[in-house]
């Protein structure tokens, strides 16, 4: 799993070191932010990673826990549950 949720995060490139057994998860949906990711935009950004590693093995979630703070991040239920339902709604457009 890596994160990739913000400009912070860089480039895909490093994914081309990944020896062929593996699998990354990308940590493309942010847990620190309200804001909904667009699934175009998120799509697109599976498809950047593409070019470096294989779309068949690349797999799609959140960055991280939604409470990966003691405090927690300040982002509803609701918000939380958007989130997650992208998650599944984005992977199933692109993987089927």
């Amino acid at each position: 799993m890596l994160e990739f949720d913000d400009p912070r995060s860089g480039s895909f490139e490093p994914l081309k070191e990944v020896t062929e057994e593996k699998t990354v998860v990308l940590g493309l949906v942010s847990t620190k932010r309200h804001l909904l990711e667009s699934q175009t935009d998120l799509i697109q950004r599976i498809q950047a990673a593409a070019r470096f590693l294989p779309l068949d093995r690349l797999a799609l979630s959140p960055q991280c826990g939604f409470a990966s703070s003691v405090m927690g991040n300040r982002i509803s239920i609701t918000d939380q549950l958007k989130k997650l339902r992208r998650v599944v709604e984005t992977a199933r457009a692109v993987w089927g």
